[in-house]
């Protein structure tokens, strides 16, 4: 049993490590520039068998940190919704903005390793192109989903094709904005963090409460 133990205990550690070397190497460069060697050598192993054996290449090892980053996300996400609802079970539109972003920042302020995550793959992810996020498909608690339905339930002025749309804007501004502060020194420290992120609410509150235009409705109408 101490055997399996210890084996056990040497994978997880040498997963770790393939995962923040390539995490820190990324924010530094780009992923498509990291090589398997440099990756091996950032992460203390001593050959390749290594990345093969845990995550059979580059592509296994990316999607096994968004997957964990997401998960982390998510699960400070569910506990900040929680707490929320039992203080007050009517959220406000900026109460349910909030939501959507401080579980990243509060991750970045805390681990540099997710600040990593964020500068490295922030910008890819504001490419997103349908509203059905990554990290819908590791919230067991539906998070994302239950802070959307509130959402629209606030915002009767936005039919469904219309909210979809500023949702998917909202997620894209957030996760450039939230890339971009981590290559700010001191980001996530003091008032100038606080200001950041009350100023982020800001945008994507007013993002979800502006009025439709009649210039929308026309082309809406054309369309």
């Amino acid at each position: 049993m101490a055997t399996v133990v210890a084996r056990q205990a040497r994978t997880l550690d040498t997963q770790k490590r393939l995962m923040r070397a390539m995490e820190k190497l990324s924010a530094e460069k780009g992923s498509d520039n990291v090589t398997v060697n440099e990756l091996i050598q950032e992460a203390g192993q001593k050959n390749e068998s290594a990345l093969q054996y845990h995550f059979k290449n580059k592509e296994g090892l990316l999607a096994a940190i968004h997957k964990s980053r997401f998960t982390q996300t998510q699960t400070k996400r569910r506990e900040m919704l929680t707490e929320a609802l039992a203080k007050n079970n009517s959220l406000s539109v900026r109460d349910l903005c909030h939501l959507m972003v401080d579980p990243t920042f509060q991750l970045c302020k805390s681990d540099p390793g997710h600040r990593q995550w964020a500068n490295a793959w922030g910008a890819k992810n504001a490419a997103i192109v349908s509203p059905t996020l990554e990290e819908d498909t590791v919230d067991e608690g539906n998070s994302l989903q239950i802070i959307r339905t509130f959402l629209k339930a606030s915002l009767p002025h936005l039919d469904d094709s219309m909210f979809e749309d500023r949702y998917l804007n909202v997620v894209r501004f957030s996760n450039l904005s939230m890339s971009n502060q981590t290559r700010e020194k001191g980001g996530f420290r003091g008032k100038k963090a606080d200001l950041f992120l009350s100023r982020l609410v800001d945008s994507i509150v007013g993002l979800f409460m502006a009025e439709v235009s009649d210039e929308t409705e026309v082309y809406l109408k054309t369309a």
